[in-house]
């Protein structure tokens, strides 16, 4: 979303129902212009929620994955686009296959993957230390 790495991380995780792993975490993302992410995951609710949030200054953008409903709400509108509802994983693949046959890079890199698994492993380590984690030396350019 900010089309940058984040610096570092400070995260909450915990063990509700599931003792042998963890199955709550808060984590909060800080970025190099200020900016700050904040996530959520959880295996608790009793029901699924996939949803993205987006705050800024002209506005919030939330998208329920579930649905596939995306709202857009400013001061004085609220506007929610339509379109067609598609399968995601079926679309994730389809794209991954053609970036493959087409020797193209996908949306989602390597790279990216790589990321997200050293972000997780820098949340586990800040909830055990109770102290934010550095990124820039850990993540891949």
């Amino acid at each position: 979303i900010f089309s940058d790495n984040p610096i570092a991380v400070y995260a909450k995780l915990g063990t509700l129902r599931h003792k042998r792993y963890e199955d709550y975490a808060q984590m909060m993302l800080t970025f190099q212009d200020g900016k700050t992410a904040f996530i959520e995951a959880n295996w608790l609710t009793p029901y699924k929620i996939r949803r993205l949030v987006v705050t800024g200054s002209q506005g919030i953008l939330s998208l329920d994955y579930i649905t596939q409903e995306i709202k857009i709400d400013k001061a004085q509108q609220t506007r929610i686009p339509r379109h067609e509802w598609e399968e995601p994983l079926k679309l994730e693949l389809q794209h991954f296959a053609n970036s493959v046959l087409a020797n193209k890079e996908p949306l989602v890199t390597g790279i990216d993957g790589l990321n997200a698994l050293i972000i997780c492993e820098a949340a586990v380590e800040s909830a055990q230390k109770c102290e934010a984690i550095p990124l820039e030396q850990k993540l891949e350019k």
